[in-house]
């Protein structure tokens, strides 16, 4: 009876002991205010070039040491260096047309490239002028037009010839 008394004893201790180092479990609670789920969908951006950038023609006079910049706005108005040279004819902007979802924010990146000289393989460093966004006004067929400037750097040994290479531009939702 003795040994039945001290293991009913050793059972109601460890009983005890476990129900002490068990926590409590208490009922599920929710969040006061829940989250919640969200997503954008867009179509994909499509960009066409239409027009391609010519900075017409520019007559080499005497050019100053450091170089001379002839620039071209993304309305296509060109200033031509400082004085040692001359440009003519008819210079335009490139155009762009970017089509995708209605009332979108799009980014407009331009990276400098080179315009290799047909001629010699010579080159000069274009850099692009581009709006940083253009705001897409409907989701139709028309998408929105945006221009491409830039400017090139004429140096004291730089060739005569025609130089011409791709305008690197691409889109992106913001």
């Amino acid at each position: 009876m003795m040994n039945i008394r001290c293991t009913m004893r050793v059972a109601a201790l460890v009983a005890g002991m476990a129900l002490a180092a068990s926590p409590a479990l208490a009922a599920p609670v929710g969040a006061g205010t829940p989250a919640t789920a969200r997503a954008k969908l867009v179509k994909p951006l499509v960009l066409t070039a239409t027009r391609s950038l010519d900075f017409g023609t520019i007559t080499l006079g005497t050019v100053a040491a450091a170089g001379e910049n002839v620039t071209m706005t993304q309305a296509g108005a060109v200033t031509c260096g400082s004085g040692g040279l001359v440009c003519s004819g008819t210079p335009v902007s490139a155009a762009y047309n970017v089509k995708g979802t209605n009332n979108q924010v799009v980014q407009v990146f331009a990276v400098a490239s080179p315009l290799t000289n047909a001629n010699d393989g010579s080159t000069l460093s274009f850099t692009p002028n581009a709006p940083a966004t253009v705001t897409l006004p409907n989701s139709g067929t028309a998408g929105t037009n945006f221009n491409v400037g830039g400017s090139i750097k004429i140096m004291p040994t730089t060739t005569d010839g025609v130089y011409s290479g791709n305008i690197n531009v691409t889109v992106d939702y913001q």
